[in-house]
């Protein structure tokens, strides 16, 4: 039948209106260039608790010492504060219902997936692949990581279907990979220049476009 493969943040739960790699920026007055950095490590290693990543932190940046207080409170607040986007799981109950496999393609880091898991059990029992930054070490925009998803569920590109709220890092490199594309817009705010590029034809058009997660409850999954 295929495989469905959903981003989380944004798409599947809410949460914090800044991510956690800005917050962690801000607290510790970082540049653009440590806040990158910063993101390479915090998106892309797996850590057990806020102690491993405050050493991790202070051995990577010239600044060293962070106040692990600053480093418990943004994993702590992390931890709680997915809550499920209204539909979330029914959508995802449907598609594993119709007969596809369920992935998850995410840029996400270990206590926000945590919170995700606990803010959305049923919906976590229906994934068959996981594919999470944090355990790959790979950020989206990201063509591997959609290489080992549909390796992981035993699918081909043209079999699967990517549903995101971001074009560039969601949308984008599935088109290029010759995947089908569902852009849920819950942020248009957000997407003003992809939106653009693909009215004026710069950017290929997403097969179907939403406005949040629960519009594909109602859909016709024939489609997909």
């Amino acid at each position: 039948m295929g495989a469905v493969l959903f981003d989380i943040g944004s798409t599947l739960v809410q949460g914090p209106d800044i991510s956690p790699v800005t917050a962690v920026a801000r607290l510790l007055g970082l540049g653009d260039r440590e806040k990158s950095r910063v993101a390479d490590i915090i998106m892309c290693r797996d850590f057990d608790h806020p102690g491993q990543l405050c050493r991790c932190l202070g051995e990577a940046l010239p600044a060293g010492g962070f106040p692990e207080d600053v480093i418990h409170r943004v994993w702590s607040e992390q931890e709680t504060a997915p809550g499920e986007i209204p539909g979330a799981t029914g959508a995802v109950r449907r598609v594993k219902a119709a007969g596809f496999k369920v992935g998850l393609i995410s840029d996400i880091w270990a206590p926000y997936y945590r919170g995700f898991l606990a803010a959305c059990p049923e919906l976590a029992s229906l994934v068959d692949f996981a594919g999470l930054s944090f355990r790959e070490g790979l950020r989206k925009p990201s063509i591997p990581l959609l290489e080992r998803a549909v390796q992981a569920l035993g699918v081909e590109p043209g079999q699967t279907w990517m549903v995101g709220d971001t074009y560039a890092n969601d949308l984008a490199p599935a088109i290029q990979l010759g995947m089908r594309t569902v852009w849920v817009l819950s942020r248009p705010e957000k997407e003003y220049p992809a939106m653009e590029g693909v009215l004026k034809g710069r950017l290929p058009r997403p097969d179907i476009i939403i406005d949040t997660i629960a519009d594909l409850t109602g859909m016709d999954l024939g489609k997909l």
